[in-house]
């Protein structure tokens, strides 16, 4: 017995040691900085408005924005119920930005993951060209592939300090677990070789979640076809294992359907018919925003795609990246085709879609470009080692760039931590001290309609201070499905009203009415501000 335990756990291989050290470390700094900059409560900050409408969607069994995110709102809900029982007393608005704190934390973990495995780390990948003289000695060279787990762990922290991750590691939104999806793709693919087994379940989730993962699937397509050696029979095999995943992931929105039904007060598209499923699904609401940027502004959409590029590593950091690119190029064409296929839909989606928070979608880009990081640092040490290499090299290059990220998680921490953001938070306490029993709230712009229904439906305070309360979009009301909803919910209120100023003229001397803003739906000289409300006089 005893022997069979010391060969059960006899010394593992070196390496892999280093490897499982490397990925718990970095996924556990991670997480205690995400944590530890978490907003405590609900927050509008890092485009965040959306958490309040998704937190009420999971509490009140309900559909979110289009398309719905089917997988993320089971995701939730099963989160929410496990951590109200450990800690009943914590607000559920941290208890959804904790969610995302482990999403990006673990991908943050997972990268490293595929930098330290899924990455060619052997010499010939870094060789010198022909014109280079110069070539170190082989006990210079060997000195990089033990460290792998070094430059590995280096890339990953650089991705968990990126700001586009770590603004959305804080809030409950849906790009934490976007950027866990995006990670584990990755090492489905550069990994696990592409095998079926581990890609399907992946691209059924990635498909169930957000369906711009569709826009990685051209790279998958071509790895999972090189990777089962390439011809017409091999391509055959990688879009079947592809169109499983995906059909699989089409599934998850049958939930949209079955809960559409019983009119929960977060109801987009009303989807239980065929209608309102291919609107909320189809992102009907928002197709006029795809391509739709004026021709004079596309130049400047570019170049904001490339400062958010340049940002995320700084201008430093991008050109070890390149250097890493560069590299794949002239030894790996396959992961240099691969990058290609996996960056360029990403980007042109991010730059033809005319809104001001696209840059979100730049997630796939931003984690790719981590792994030419890992790829890039041992091409500029072999160049290094080849001219010095008694000059110690690989401490010094570790050295700098752990000083590095420490200097740029200083610099970047006043911006993105919001472990003191109060803001949506102390708004819905001042509308929960104005309203009264039966008002009428109507609303327009997305931070504050949101953080009114996480109140009247997530935490629930807000019906508790005013039963009866009535909200109302206005920006909403042009789609029937929305008038059918809220004729369900208030019928009383809204009746067959076909407009809000139809609801307002029958309901006013009825019913305390209030604005979020001056919406124009009523003279000015009629409304007196109280706290952040209007109140219709």
């Amino acid at each position: 017995m005893l022997s069979r335990l010391t060969r059960l756990f006899s010394p593992m291989p070196k390496a892999l040691w280093s490897g499982s050290l490397a990925v718990l470390l970095s996924t556990g700094l991670a997480f205690l900085l995400y944590w530890w900059t978490a907003a405590p409560g609900l927050s509008w900050a890092h485009q965040g408005a959306d958490g309040g409408e998704l937190l009420a969607a999971a509490v009140r069994n309900g559909v979110p924005h289009p398309p719905g995110y089917p997988f993320y709102i089971w995701l939730l809900q099963g989160w929410l119920n496990i951590t109200g029982f450990l800690w009943p007393n914590a607000e559920i608005a941290w208890r959804g930005n904790l969610l995302s704190v482990l999403c990006a934390a673990a991908s943050v973990g997972i990268t490293v993951l595929v930098a330290g495995q899924g990455l060619p780390w052997t010499v010939s990948t870094v060789q010198p060209s022909a014109a280079e003289a110069v070539s170190p000695p082989a006990a210079s060279t060997a000195a990089l592939a033990p460290s792998r787990w070094v430059w590995a762990t280096i890339a990953g922290l650089a991705w968990a300090i990126s700001p586009l991750l770590w603004g959305q590691a804080l809030i409950t939104e849906v790009y934490a677990l976007h950027a866990l999806l995006i990670a584990l793709l990755g090492w489905a693919l550069l990994v696990k070789n592409a095998q079926a087994r581990f890609l399907i379940p992946i691209v059924a989730l990635g498909v169930a979640h957000h369906l711009t993962f569709v826009l990685l699937l051209p790279a998958a397509l071509y790895y999972v076809w090189v990777k089962r050696g390439g011809g017409l029979n091999h391509l055959l095999q990688a879009i079947g294992v592809l169109t499983v995943g995906g059909l699989l992931g089409i599934l998850f929105y049958a939930r949209i359907w079955l809960v559409a039904g019983a009119a929960p007060p977060v109801n987009w598209g009303y989807a239980d018919n065929w209608a309102g499923f291919w609107w909320l699904i189809s992102g009907a609401a928002y197709r006029g925003y795809l391509f739709s940027a004026p021709s004079a502004t596309v130049p400047g959409r570019i170049a904001a795609w490339a400062y958010t590029l340049t940002s995320q590593y700084t201008p430093v950091g991008l050109g070890i990246a390149l250097i890493g690119l560069s590299d794949w190029d002239r030894y790996k064409p396959q992961l240099r085709n691969f990058s290609l296929l996996w960056i360029v839909p990403v980007s042109i989606y991010a730059i033809g879609y005319y809104t001001r928070d696209s840059e979100i979608y730049l997630l796939p880009v931003i984690w790719l470009a981590a792994l030419w990081l890992a790829a890039g640092i041992p091409v500029i040490l072999f160049w290094l080692l080849a001219r010095w290499p008694r000059l110690g090299i690989v401490p010094i290059a570790a050295s700098t760039l752990l000083v590095a990220l420490v200097i740029l998680i200083a610099v970047r921490w006043p911006s993105l931590s919001l472990r003191h953001d109060q803001e949506a938070r102390q708004y819905i306490a001042d509308v929960n001290e104005i309203l009264e029993p039966g008002s009428i709230v109507i609303s327009r712009a997305d931070h504050d309609t949101f953080a009114l229904w996480y109140s009247a439906w997530a935490s629930g305070e807000l019906l508790r201070n005013a039963p009866d309360t009535v909200l109302i979009n206005d920006g909403l009301y042009q789609f029937p499905w929305y008038q059918r909803l809220l004729a369900t919910l208030y019928p009383t209120v809204v009746g067959e009203s076909h407009s809000v100023q139809e609801i307002l003229a029958a309901n006013h001397g009825k019913h305390p009415i209030f604005f979020t803003q001056d919406l124009g739906l009523v003279p000015t000289e009629q409304l007196e501000t109280v706290g952040p409300l209007w109140r219709y006089k």
